[in-house]
């Protein structure tokens, strides 16, 4: 009686590495396979049976790489199967009649389509012994196979394993020649940069050794002496005339020793060696010094001496450099000392410049500028970069190198530059004032262009500096547009004075009116009953009176609100505000529009916090925000739309939401919004520069402006301020 299998479901071991051995065969594919097509049909002729299958077992489905039968169908759902249950057997499994075998007889595959009655099938496995596939025969009615076939049977199953390792090490003989190839190529490509390597090495060479012939000549033939030396007081160097000073044939017989082994009276060493010590430790030159000096055949003598430090790479004084001249016969003479003293100076700085000239130059300077700087070769192709022109374009440097600098201008203005490149070379310098550049996304960014000659040695190179403009045109534009808005304060304030005084005095003659009023009603009661025309027109004539009040009312509160929002003045100092009352000055005056578009719903906290900062500002912020809402709803369906303001303390902050319910704002605009000239209206209608004036006067009074916004349903801004706790 055949042994009984697992129960599906139940785990089975070493399931995980037998996927990883099937996966890393890489068999799960669809492309045809002619040897296993062939084997299969050389398993179904020998067998006698109608349906032969190379099946691969994975985790929840048979794949069939190759079949005999079986048509249009390549997988198959493994719960279930047959092939499950040959996997996880050693040697063959066959099932002469599965409506006889327990454990398959009530299989779907057996009642239903296919109907199975015939099996037997080889388990196919890997070289470390998973099996991942089998090699199956099945038939419809009982079958019996003989020896001799189902010895074929595994030889065929064999011979597909035998397969299986050769496509494996192929692929792996494959990947090995492929790692290789890029091995080669890695080396190569270490090789031209070793080789670029030395050549720029050779350069710097060059350079030093014509830089180091300029400094000995002119050691050599400047008329002073000049020395440096180091920390500790040892002579580093020096040119001939300081050497013959000191009654030394050469500056050979100078170097390594100190100021002591050459016979100075103590307070000339105590002298001296203050002097380079305090050079070196306030890393200040000491300049155009008179100091007595006893040479070396015994007579006193004054020199006119210079000190300056020299320094480290990262800036520190390490050395001081001595220069000085004998001015003994030249003491009393003004004139020429002048000229001593300015030539000393003159070749101080010269050597300090020549000093660390090898250490710095261009890329210092490239690193630290805030402008945008090209190196280009005479042909006008990009050489080198700094990362302020990598963030301009939105590039990495290594994708600007080698490109022709005009061919970052776009198409229109491709031309111009390149004809301003041709004419640097010929006349040394350029300018173009708005000169366009294409950033990775397409956008044209406008920088100004400045452009010289830089010689290297033998080599002509081109200093291109680009300038960006946007911030400048964005400063513009808001200038103009605060200009804008000062005037229209102006005027605002204007008006509002102007009828603030007639309406004063309308109120009170109306209010005068209401208290004679008040008496006439009360003396008429006291009379008899009145005609009732006159009744009905005493009545009216109070109602009449009661809405000339509310109108001069309201038309007082739209005039403060006005007054209170032109009131910006010229600071900009922050004070103690109530949220609720400046929200009320911009509503009443917006109130005009608004009744027209949505109707209005204010949620405020009954117990808001104050807050600190600028009255003006803020007002201009809500009525920016209530303006753009009310734009942003279809005027005349006042039912319809809703503009809600709502504040609520939030934290140590306190939240300000202006809700409205139109068309939305597409998601990717929303990234933008807050950017100068983005808008979202038609050409012509706004700035663009609202919310980004808006989005700054927030920030500046330590607050954060949001937005969130959904198609269709409205945008909601919320704006976050810090609470004002008394110190």
């Amino acid at each position: 009686m055949p042994q009984l299998q697992p129960q599906e479901g139940e785990p089975q071991p070493q399931e995980e590495e037998r996927l990883q051995a099937l996966y890393r065969h890489q068999l799960l594919d669809r492309e045809p396979n002619p040897e296993y097509d062939a084997i299969v049909q050389l398993a179904a002729d020998f067998c006698e049976a109608p349906i032969a299958l190379l099946s691969l077992v994975d985790r929840e489905r048979l794949w069939f790489k190759a079949k005999v039968g079986f048509p249009g169908v390549i997988q198959a759902a493994r719960t279930g199967s047959f092939c499950t249950h040959a996997i996880d057997q050693e040697g063959l499994l066959v099932i002469e009649d599965a409506r006889e075998d327990i454990r398959f007889r009530d299989n779907p595959r057996v009642q239903g389509e296919p109907h199975v009655r015939f099996y037997a099938g080889t388990p196919l496995k890997t070289e470390e012994g998973f099996p991942i596939g089998v090699l199956c025969v099945i038939d419809h009615v009982p079958r019996h196979l003989s020896l001799l076939q189902l010895r074929a049977l595994e030889q065929l199953g064999r011979q597909l394993e035998t397969h299986f390792r050769l496509r494996l090490q192929l692929r792996q003989a494959q990947q090995r020649n492929t790692e290789l190839e890029e091995a080669r190529a890695r080396l190569h490509g270490l090789n031209e940069s070793l080789q670029a390597e030395i050549l720029e090495r050779h350069r710097i060479e060059r350079d030093l050794r014509s830089q180091r012939e300029l400094l000995n000549n002119i050691l050599s033939h400047i008329p002073h002496s000049v020395f440096w030396k180091d920390r500790e007081g040892v002579f580093l160097g020096c040119n001939d005339a300081f050497a013959r000073q000191l009654g030394r044939s050469s500056p050979e017989d100078v170097v390594g020793r100190r100021d002591p082994d050459f016979g100075f009276p103590p307070e000339q060493l105590q002298g001296f060696r203050q002097a380079d010590l305090e050079v070196m430790n306030s890393g200040q030159p000491l300049l155009a010094i008179e100091e007595p000096f006893r040479g070396q055949d015994g007579h006193d003598r004054w020199l006119l001496t210079s000190k300056v430090p020299l320094r480290d790479p990262d800036g520190n004084p390490w050395a001081v450099l001595g220069i000085f001249a004998d001015i003994t016969d030249q003491r009393h003479q003004g004139d020429q000392l002048q000229v001593a003293l300015r030539q000393v100076e003159l070749y101080a700085s010269r050597l300090e410049i020549l000093v660390h000239e090898a250490r710095a130059r261009t890329r210092r300077l490239m690193e630290a500028s805030l402008d945008a700087v090209f190196v280009l070769d005479n042909v006008g192709s990009v050489l080198e970069v700094n990362p302020v022109a990598c963030t301009l374009l939105g590039r990495e440097g290594d994708h600007l190198v080698g490109l022709a600098f005009d061919s970052l201008a776009p198409e229109a203005e491709r031309l111009s530059l390149r004809t301003s490149l041709g004419d640097l070379l010929t006349r040394g310098t350029m300018r173009l004032e708005d000169q366009g550049l294409r950033s990775t996304s397409g956008s044209r960014v406008a920088v100004q262009l400045l452009g010289s000659i830089q010689d290297v040695g033998d080599t002509r190179r081109l200093l291109i500096i680009a300038h960006d403009l946007t911030e400048q045109r964005r400063l513009e534009q808001q200038s103009i547009q605060n200009d804008r808005l000062a005037a229209m304060g102006v005027l605002a304030a204007g008006i509002a004075h102007e009828i603030n005084n007639p309406t004063a005095y309308v109120l009170a003659n109306l209010d005068f009116l209401r208290q004679w009023w008040d008496e006439l009603e009360r003396h008429l009661a006291s009379l008899p009953a009145l005609p009732a025309p006159l009744q009905e027109g005493l009545t009216e004539a109070r109602h009449v009176l009661a809405d000339c009040l509310d109108g001069c009312s309201r038309i007082n509160d739209i005039v403060r609100g006005m007054r209170h929002l032109s009131h910006q003045g010229h600071s900009e100092e922050l004070t103690v505000l109530d949220v609720h009352s400046i929200l009320d000055s911009v509503l009443h005056i917006s109130q005009g529009e608004l009744k027209h578009t949505a109707r209005l719903a204010k949620d405020y906290a009954p117990e808001l916090p104050l807050i600190l900062g600028n009255e003006g500002r803020l007002g201009q912020v809500f009525l920016n925000l209530i303006v753009n809402a009310v734009h942003a709803m279809r005027p005349g369906t006042p039912r319809d739309n809703t503009l809600r303001v709502r504040t609520q303390p939030d934290g140590a902050q306190v939240r300000i939401d202006i809700t409205d319910t139109g068309h939305g704002i597409p998601p990717e605009a929303l990234p933008h919004i807050f950017d100068p000239f983005f808008t979202t209206k038609p050409a012509g209608v706004g700035t663009g520069l609202g919310l980004s004036i808006s989005h700054a006067i927030v920030q500046k009074m330590g607050g954060e402006l949001q937005v969130k916004s959904l198609v269709g349903q409205g945008t909601t801004f919320s704006l976050l301020l810090p609470a004002y706790h008394e110190p």
